[in-house]
Order: structure tokens, then sequence, then C-alpha cells
């Protein structure tokens, strides 16, 4: 006999299983055969019930798997983190419940839908992503780079390492070519001992890295474009210089101007001053000079001159 929901309970389907009872029976079923194995019989059987007893609450297949895409992509489109954790690392964050995701379901990829019709669930973890790189320093053009190069990576590095895991590729390779290439056995033997040591979490905590370096390094290339129509003018520029000690000497010096524009660069992206432009000098000399005019005066003095 089916069992009536509590008002604080699931929906239930026959013998009192639950619809999420049913999506995890999908999704065994799914991780055992992928999506072809899928049906509501199938899905019946693993639940020990009738197909009738799931048709009650799930219409049918493509109701089911959207269902369980959901279940599948809780984590990943769940809202983020928060302005408690740094924004880069937000991102970090949602590269990697994405690789977990494809790398336990790697059927879901199918179901995340097209640019014309995306599912519910992707969608939901998409704008996860957009709303961590808006906290970012980027402009929009660069948030869209920067959105289209992980989201783009992420899935597509994540469901290689599904289908075809790093794992002896060298001797796979090696031994497919066999004679048919001269040479060959010997050219992949050379960097088997090196392959043999990595791994896709190495490969994948290199994707990390490297996305994060584009997040930050306003060097290119970057996501953090150029953008030298932010630094001083010449008006601007004749309107503080007289606020400045005397130009310095040597052959290192680095003039005030480029400095106050690297500070400037510094204030307006968020990045770390160990990340700002070498074209404005090193970082050190800017945090140096910064510090020295924030003591004396001189920095406020030439923000009110500037903002005037």
């Amino acid at each position: 006999m089916a069992t009536e929901p509590s008002t604080n309970s699931s929906p239930v389907v026959r013998r009192g299983r639950t619809v999420r009872d049913v999506l995890s029976a999908a999704l065994g079923v799914l991780d055992e055969g992928g999506l072809e194995a899928l049906t509501m019989a199938a899905t019946a059987a693993r639940l020990g019930v009738t197909p009738m007893a799931i048709y009650r609450h799930v219409k049918d297949r493509d109701a089911l798997l959207a269902g369980v895409s959901g279940l599948v992509l809780e984590d990943v489109a769940a809202p983020g983190p928060g302005a408690a954790v740094p924004w880069d690392d937000a991102v970090e964050l949602w590269m990697r419940d994405v690789r977990r995701c494809l790398v336990a379901h790697p059927w879901i990829a199918p179901l995340f839908g097209t640019h014309a019709r995306l599912s519910p669930a992707w969608a939901a973890a998409l704008d996860r992503l957009l709303t961590a790189l808006e906290r970012g320093p980027l402009d929009d053009d660069a948030r869209a780079d920067a959105f289209v190069w992980i989201a783009r990576t992420t899935v597509g590095v994540a469901l290689l390492e599904a289908k075809a895991p790093l794992s002896d590729v060298t001797h796979d390779v090696g031994a497919a070519l066999g004679d048919t290439v001269p040479g060959a056995s010997e050219r992949w033997s050379r960097i088997a001992g090196r392959m043999a040591g990595y791994h896709d979490d190495d490969l994948f905590d290199d994707l990390v890295r490297r996305t994060r370096a584009r997040l930050t390094d306003p060097q290119p290339p970057c996501f953090i474009k150029q953008a030298e129509e932010h630094d001083l003018s010449d008006d601007q520029w004749a309107c503080i210089a007289g606020l400045l000690p005397p130009d310095g000497r040597g052959p290192h010096w680095i003039d005030h101007r480029a400095v106050i524009d690297g500070i400037r660069f510094r204030e307006r992206t968020g990045v770390s001053w160990r990340r700002v432009p070498a074209r404005y000098g090193h970082w050190r000399t800017i945090y140096g000079r910064f510090q020295l005019w924030t003591r004396d005066g001189t920095w406020r003095r030439i923000t009110t001159a500037l903002e005037s």
C-alpha cells in the first residue's frame, strides 16, 4: 500500500519509496550502463517495485533523466560559497566540483543541453561560475573570455579523464603503433618514465594553476586587459607633477609617473602587488613608494588633485 506523505516529507511512491529513491535508483542504472541502459523498467526493478509505481511520480524517461541530472549536479549548481571565500578560490572550487561530477558520472555531459536549451541544473551551475567571476576585477569582456575558457577546459579535461585516463597512455600508444611507424617505440620509451608518474590529478592541478594565473596575472596572455587607456593622461600628470619629490637618478630609477600608473592599476584591479605589470616597474619599487607617499601624505594629495 502506498504511504501518504507527511507535510515534512518528500513525495513518495509505492512501498514507501521517495522520489529521491527513484532518482537514486536511476542514477545507479546510469552509472552501471550509461544512457542506453536507463529505462523505467530497469529503474523499477532496481527499486523492487512495478514500473507503474514510478510512472505515478515521474511521467516519462525524459523527466527521469532531468531529475537525475539535477541530483548529480546538486553540488555544482548550489549557490557558491559567498564573499567569505576569495573569488578566485570560488572559481577553483567550481572547477573541482565539475570535475568530480563528470569523472563519477560521464554519461551526464550530453544532458547539459545546447546553447538553445540548457538544462536547468547545468544553467544554475554556469551561473554559479559567473557569480564567482563577477566578484573579481575583470571587466565584462574579460569576464566573458574567462567564463568560456574555464567552462570549456574544465568540462573537456574532465570528460577526457573519464573516458581515457592518463595511466599507461605511453604504453598504449607505443603498442598501437607497433612496427608501423619506424622508431616509434624508442621515441615513446624516452618519455615513458615521466608519463608514468604524471596522473590525472596532476593534469587537473596544472589546469587549475594555469587558470588562476590567467585570472590574476595582468601580463598577456590573460583576461585582465592591458588597459593603457586608464593610465595618467598628460593633463592629469601636469596636474600632480608639482606635488611629487624630484625624480631620482641612476640607471634603475623608475620615474614617478610610471609608479603612479602602477599604483592606480593595482587599486583598480585588486591584484596583489606582485601581480602589478612589469611595464610599471618592479613591484617592490611601486609598493615601497606607495608606502612612503601614504605615510607623508603625498598620496592623499595626489588622489585629491586627480578627483578635483
